[in-house]
């Protein structure tokens, strides 16, 4: 049983200052900004965001874009590294996914920036798709059926519901 605190996950927008220390530790800069650090695409208002909390501090994030009528993209996923381990980064995929099913998407798409995440995305119920939108060909991208089967049966691995996040 892990002595850690629970972690609440909020919906937030892109220029909410609850991400402000996220998303600079990450390495991201507003949308407009000059130069972008570490090669992470600029922040813009076309994003919400689910965030981690424990407590009252904020220890994670995963951005959701839409990019079609039915299709949305999953950016920004970032743990900090002391809390790394500790399952929150599939939570947020698990929580982004289902915010964007509320919001009417069946389709959730995104690029592995590292290598290391695609492991997630893979045991996560992603599968390996072409390079798609501004990525680049070299990009490692990934997409997921967000649809629930219509024959009554289950999904593959844990369904969790996340009834405070708003449609």
């Amino acid at each position: 049983m892990s002595s850690s605190p629970p972690v609440e996950l909020v919906v937030a927008s892109f220029d909410d200052p609850i991400l402000a220390g996220l998303l600079a530790a990450r390495g991201d800069r507003p949308a407009g900004t000059s130069r972008r650090v570490g090669g992470a695409p600029p922040v813009d208002a076309g994003i919400v965001f689910l965030v981690a909390r424990q407590v009252s501090e904020t220890v994670g994030c995963a951005g959701l874009r839409r990019l079609g009528d039915d299709t949305a993209e999953v950016e920004h996923v970032y743990v900090r590294p002391e809390y790394r381990g500790q399952g929150i980064s599939r939570l947020l995929l698990a929580g982004v996914e289902d915010l964007a099913r509320r919001r009417g998407f069946a389709v959730a798409r995104l690029e592995a920036g590292d290598l290391r995440s695609a492991g997630l995305y893979a045991s996560s119920g992603y599968v390996r798709i072409a390079p798609f939108g501004r990525h680049p060909a070299r990009s490692v991208c990934f997409e997921k059926s967000l649809l629930v089967p219509l024959t009554g049966g289950r999904m593959p691995g844990p369904r969790r519901t996340f009834p405070n996040l708003p449609r």
